[in-house]
């Protein structure tokens, strides 16, 4: 029952019997079924999955690996004579990046005892699955031993020519490799560059063998950028953008109420977009300033500007009982909300404001608020939703603009 049971497959063992408890004394959960009635195939179980093509190559593997005795002793099975220390290969690899190394065999083949035995080149590709840690399995470096250690050797044997002495910013100078990848979705695929690597240097399989799975749908949602990427990059900035501005809402003084809570209500700020909004530079030579609302303005024959995708957030101030009763004095002194907040913003962070807003059921409701950061050169739009207690929600709009930046665009 145990023959030619590998390594990685005892770990697999080991792990499925845990999860199989979990689910047994999980009350909540029907165990009988997703044990024994759910079809689990590698894909599903596995973040990231890889076969090995062209098998005969594998001959090649077990003279590089020095495995002639061994292959002798599986009378010419070449595939199972170099699996176990390919799997022990990339499992020193991969090392902290992976919970766990798993692969399938294809069922032993069965032939009429009046024809000749099929080639072990005719099997189907191994597949090898990868259960990642996904707090690791990005890191584009591999910090090894110090210089002087005497595992520093052995360190430069697994990698090769990829293993190089650096200095690191805590002054220790140590072997280190350090892989390809400048954005999320690149960095992703760094278990994809160690196994063919290692592949290649210690078992002569060459990169075009090896058929991996692992991120393709990111390929769907790549934008035209330099750097290709999936929109994890450009959330953050989102975010950092947002939380700038957060900070300048909470130091303002001198509003007559004051900020409880500033929200963030945008998918980007909870990284569930997919395109995220991009900060842009605007070409201020397609624009004239006009003066009076301190805006930029198209000029005839010039390519429309491009629409700014508003971020939305939610300033919650502190509750009042001094709020008149006539409709006409809440929007009068919504508005001075308004106008204060500009002057206050424009006082400390010598931004330009201007709050503009449209009737809707008879009550001023303002449209949009963009806020044009300077920290980057760069452009992003905020529209801000002031929420007072016991009053419906007061909506202000403004555009903010550092002066180096320009005005509005709306």
């Amino acid at each position: 029952m145990c023959a030619d049971l590998t390594a990685c497959t005892y770990k697999q063992l080991q792990h499925e019997a845990s999860l199989s408890m979990q689910f047994w004394d999980n009350p909540t959960v029907d165990g009988f079924q997703c044990l024994l009635m759910t079809p689990k195939p590698l894909i599903r179980t596995s973040d990231h999955v890889f076969q090995l093509c062209e098998l005969v190559k594998l001959q090649s593997s077990c003279k590089k690996l020095n495995l002639l005795s061994e292959l002798m002793d599986h009378s010419g099975d070449y595939i199972h004579t170099a699996l176990p220390f390919i799997l022990s290969l990339l499992q020193q690899g991969l090392s902290q990046r992976i919970h766990l190394l798993t692969h399938s065999l294809s069922p032993d083949p069965k032939w009429s005892v009046e024809s000749e035995a099929p080639k072990h080149k005719a099997q189907p590709p191994l597949s090898f699955g990868l259960l990642l840690r996904t707090e690791v399995s990005s890191s584009v470096l591999e910090r090894g031993p110090p210089a002087d250690s005497p595992k520093a050797a052995e360190f430069r044997q697994l990698w090769g020519p990829r293993s190089e002495l650096r200095r690191f910013q805590d002054g220790d100078i140590t072997e280190a490799v350090l892989w390809d990848g400048e954005s999320t979705c690149q960095k992703r695929l760094v278990p994809k560059q160690i196994i063919t690597h290692l592949l290649q240097l210690h078992a002569d399989i060459p990169k075009s063998c090896v058929r991996y799975v692992g991120a393709m749908v990111d390929d769907v949602i790549k934008t035209g950028s330099e750097v290709s990427g999936t929109g994890e990059e450009e959330s953050l900035v989102v975010v950092q953008s947002y939380d700038d501005l957060s900070r300048k809402l909470w130091r303002l003084e001198g509003l007559p109420l004051t900020i409880t809570a500033v929200q963030g209500a945008h998918p980007a700020l909870r990284y569930t977009q997919v395109f995220p909004p991009r900060p842009l530079k605007l070409e201020y030579s397609f624009f004239d300033r006009e003066k009076t609302s301190r805006s930029l303005v198209p000029k005839e024959g010039k390519p429309c500007p491009v629409y700014i995708t508003p971020i939305t957030v939610i300033c919650h101030m502190e509750g009042s009982g001094k709020w008149p009763h006539d409709r006409l004095a809440i929007q009068h002194i919504r508005a001075a909300f308004h106008i204060q907040l500009g002057e206050l913003l424009r006082k400390h962070y010598s931004y330009t404001c201007r709050g503009h807003g449209r009737p809707a059921g008879g009550v001023a409701f303002p449209a949009a608020r963009s806020l044009y950061c300077s920290q980057v050169a760069t452009t992003f739009a905020f529209l801000i939703f002031f929420s007072f207690p016991h009053r419906w929600p007061s909506f202000a709009s403004f555009i903010c603009s550092p002066p180096l930046t320009g005005g509005t665009i709306r």
